[in-house]
């Protein structure tokens, strides 16, 4: 047979299936019409990536569905490939992609348009943990060993202090203090009546509002944010902590883990949370 396939197709075809795509005593003829198809999408996030499910339209002229994700690499640059109906792939990086479906059949192969797939990125992920994706607010974890612990560096985090060895230890009025994020960056801190501050004694309250700038971490960490400056003085967990800056060193849907201060200060404060 005197066909000439191209790379994609023989890729999808194979020899075996390159072959029954002929009549016996063909010229190069094939045998039905080109396969046409679309395709639909569906994503989840997972952690810090997103799965995504790609599903073809059925096509009766088809018996062979190819996917391209458009994430780099691959062969050809255009990335990871999957075969199947309907197939699953988890995007490790935030950006966007151009998907590809092809299908073969016994006309040919035909190729669905690109379909742009918009992937947030890791660190538009951990904003959309720490607010809710509208506003969320947070409260120290008194129900877990060791809610704050100091050290003097991201290497030792709590040599200063181990923290409280047994679960609700936390004082009431630290107990009780509420940090709500929003997604239009501005930090609430409400004491509910009382603000525990350093030295071990609970005081008047120092509720404040002020704006917050999310960001990558500088050093260890997932992001990081900091408060403006404000009277009285913004804070979390700890009225002594050094600086506005804190660093996310991991967060879901219900827990975060904090850190003030830095190597450089020869301090830092890790701090356990929990949404309200």
């Amino acid at each position: 047979m005197n066909t000439i396939w191209n790379k994609a197709g023989m890729l999808l075809l194979g020899g075996t299936l390159l072959l029954s795509a002929c009549k016996k005593g063909d010229e190069g003829a094939l045998d039905g019409p080109v396969p046409t198809t679309t395709f639909t999408t569906t994503s989840r996030t997972v952690g810090f990536t997103t799965e995504v499910t790609f599903t073809a339209v059925p096509n009766p002229d088809a018996f062979l569905y190819e996917w391209e994700f458009g994430d780099g690499g691959g062969t050809d640059g255009r990335g990871s490939v999957a075969s199947g109906q309907t197939v699953t792939h988890v995007y490790t990086k935030g950006g966007t992609f151009k998907a590809q479906l092809i299908t073969a059949g016994r006309g040919g192969q035909g190729f669905s348009a690109t379909k742009d797939i918009v992937i947030p990125s890791s660190l538009n992920l951990v904003k959309q943990y720490l607010t809710g994706g509208s506003s969320r607010t947070w409260k120290l974890d008194n129900g877990v060993v060791a809610p704050i612990t100091v050290g003097p560096s991201d290497a030792d985090p709590t040599s200063y202090y181990a923290g409280n060895p047994t679960p609700g230890a936390l004082p009431a009025c630290q107990a009780d203090d509420e940090y709500t994020f929003s997604t239009n960056d501005v930090f609430t801190y409400d004491a509910k009546g009382q603000t525990f501050v350093a030295g071990g004694a609970c005081d008047a309250p120092r509720n404040v509002t002020t704006p917050f700038t999310f960001a990558a971490a500088t050093g260890q960490g997932l992001a990081q944010f900091t408060l403006a400056s404000a009277t009285p003085s913004p804070f979390i967990g700890v009225t002594d902590a050094p600086g506005l800056r804190y660093r996310i060193l991991s967060i879901t849907n219900t827990n975060m883990v904090l850190r003030a201060g830095s190597t450089a200060d020869n301090l830092v404060f890790d701090l356990k949370l929990v949404v309200k």
